[in-house]
């Protein structure tokens, strides 16, 4: 049965609503698999710091390490919150477009990400107290592209009493690098026709970030996508032929990345699904990919959407 366009662009706006009401994860690390500090939007930080065992009476540390542009490149530097503390803060600095603190006061010490125009990844974690646990969700409101979304961030793989679970998200996986007897992600990938949505993922690959975070360095975990040698238009026809796309630290991917070229050119205008595959790169450290779905609508699709922008994180099966 298909659907109309905006019966399920409706589905679409609930998944949202839900999506922002869906809480906060606590831990030692926090992944936020996507910010932008383009100009006119915020991206904002919201951290509360709960305890499970003792505090140092001077506080928590916060290390926040930003993975940001093409490059993926690292930026990492120290923030403290105390016992039971919230801090709210924008992403981006004041220089690059931010607001600061939600309440100028807060004796609390944010990191923000200088650089405007750019999207990232973030790791945020404890490095003082033994049971220290930081619950946190990102809010992104962009008035251009009519962007306004809030999720939870990811858990990492253990409370961390030692430091060496620091950045270790191998507990969102698939394959048999991170688990025997898992051998992948499985997504459902879909999208509209070019002409009403225009439609992109922001991959993150996930894994033992550990070393890297600890040596100031790039992350450089990888998984490879694949079409498993076929994709499908909106009235389920399949067009054969295996296309693959390559994911280090993080990367935009198009559904163009998704299909060659004969499949792109024979593709019904009226958008299609792609059942995708992710692997990990044996050796190195990575365990899974989270893909963030952004879909910007276009004036063709008429109001109420047209001029909106909604962001989700899709949902996958390990096999």
């Amino acid at each position: 049965m298909k659907k109309t366009f905006q019966k399920t662009l409706i589905a679409a706006s609930v998944g949202i609503v839900m999506l922002s009401a869906a809480g906060t994860a606590s831990a030692n690390s926090l992944l936020f698999p996507y910010f932008t500090t383009t100009t006119g939007a915020q991206s904002v930080l919201s951290i509360s710091n709960g305890v499970t065992g003792p505090v140092a009476p001077a506080g928590e540390t916060l290390h926040y390490v930003y993975n940001y542009g093409p490059a993926c490149t690292h930026f990492d530097a120290l923030g403290k919150v105390t016992v039971n503390d919230l801090l709210q803060h924008s992403i981006a600095s004041t220089a690059a477009g931010g607001f600061g603190k939600a309440v100028v006061s807060d004796a609390s010490t944010p990191v923000y990400f200088p650089l405007p125009n750019l999207q990232g990844f973030l790791v945020v974690s404890t490095k003082t107290s033994a049971g220290a646990q930081i619950s946190g969700d990102m809010a992104i409101i962009d008035p251009t592209t009519g962007m306004s979304v809030s999720y939870a961030g990811l858990t990492g793989a253990a409370i961390d009493t030692t430091g060496t679970n620091e950045g270790d998200f191998s507990n969102i996986q698939g394959g048999a690098v991170a688990l025997p007897g898992v051998t992948a992600q499985y997504f459902n990938l879909s999208f509209y026709s070019a002409s009403i949505v225009t439609t992109s993922w922001y991959g993150v690959v996930v894994g033992n970030m550990n070393s890297a975070i600890s040596a100031g360095a790039n992350w450089t975990g990888s998984a490879i996508l694949t079409n498993n040698g076929v994709i499908y238009n909106n009235d389920e026809s399949p067009l054969s032929g295996t296309s693959t796309k390559t994911i280090t630290c993080a990367s935009t991917v198009l559904p163009s990345d998704l299909m060659n070229a004969a499949q792109a050119a024979a593709l019904s205008s009226n958008g299609g699904l792609v059942h995708v595959t992710s692997n990990p790169v044996t050796g190195t450290k990575s365990s899974g990919v989270v893909l963030s779905k952004l879909q910007t609508i276009l004036p063709a699709a008429g109001s109420p959407f047209a001029g909106k922008t909604l962001l989700n994180l899709e949902q996958y099966n390990a096999w």
